[in-house]
């Protein structure tokens, strides 16, 4: 772990600060990129997230102040001085940038369906590096564990799982499916609706691979239903009959074959279409690099 990128002086920077940083960039450039495929205005949008991450850090800030107050009720002081009393929490920086955003849609009569759809594609980005953050810095830290890819954590005994890194990569593959949703066409609300799904399943996942773990599943289970209800208060589908053909669904899988055979084509016409689409994208890139004169092998190069 490195949870000190460097030191000048008695000043040292973290690198869960670092990539807070980086975090807060990627969610800028992400969200600029949709507010420009969407037509919006960009100067606006941006201000928007700004405030909105200084509603987040607040949020985050005195909700670990809270969750924490035996360690500042002394000194109060400690509360501000973010450099030698690090800490913020994840659940009380969603609540205070989605209220602040909120309160700032009601204030600027703004749609905010539309633009929590933008921010959270933001959130997505700048959560995923604040996990490598804080897999280097060592918050977060995963249970015991002596397999090859355990790694060490500041402060702790033995090897631990590296429960921020996986998650980072998990939440990376949605990001993924999420732009690509993002930049077509889609029902207000949608894309919100499915980044709280993903990302508290995700969580609910990771969650009996924390050290700490047991603590997040009521804020968890929550982010689920909240999820859930914008999802089909945005697409209008009944969540009963949604249900009913599902367990019809699971009970085909068991004892019909027929079912069983669809399900199979199903996902062997879904990989097909993935790996297409991957060797789509090399052919391209090959392409690109030969008009660059780019070689890929010692093969390629002549003599003159």
């Amino acid at each position: 772990m490195f949870p000190v990128l460097f030191s000048i002086g008695k000043f040292s920077v973290s690198s869960f600060g670092v990539f807070l940083a980086l975090g807060f960039l990627l969610s800028i450039f992400l969200i600029w990129r949709l507010s420009r495929a969407w037509d919006f205005s960009e100067e606006k949008i941006l201000d928007l997230t700004l405030l909105t991450f200084l509603g987040g850090l607040i949020g985050a800030r005195i909700y670990f102040v809270l969750e924490h107050w035996g360690l500042f009720v002394a000194s109060p002081v400690k509360i501000l001085l973010f450099y030698k009393f690090p800490g913020f929490s994840f659940w009380g920086g969603v609540l205070g940038g989605w209220l602040t955003l909120f309160y700032l849609c009601k204030k600027f009569k703004l749609d905010f369906w539309q633009i929590a759809d933008i921010v959270s594609v933001g959130f997505l980005g700048g959560f995923i590096l604040g996990n490598i953050g804080c897999f280097l810095g060592g918050c977060g830290i995963g249970i015991p564990y002596k397999l090859f890819f355990a790694v060490s954590a500041v402060g702790t005994i033995g090897t631990r799982f590296p429960t921020q890194a996986l998650e980072a990569i998990l939440l990376t593959f949605v990001l993924l499916k999420i732009w690509s949703l993002a930049t077509h066409f889609h029902l207000k609300g949608m894309i919100v609706a499915l980044t709280l799904i993903l990302l508290s399943v995700i969580k609910l996942l990771m969650e009996p691979l924390r050290a700490n773990h047991g603590q997040n599943y009521f804020f968890l289970t929550n982010l689920l239903i909240l999820g859930l209800v914008i999802f089909y208060k945005a697409t209008g589908r009944n969540v009963f009959l949604d249900l009913k053909n599902m367990g019809l669904f699971l009970i085909g899988i068991i004892y019909r074959r027929e079912v069983r055979k669809l399900l199979l084509l199903m996902i062997k016409k879904s990989w097909y279409n993935q790996t297409t689409a991957i060797a789509w994208k090399l052919r391209n890139f090959k392409k690109i690099a030969r008009r660059l004169n780019v070689r890929f092998s010692h093969k390629n190069n002549k003599i003159d």
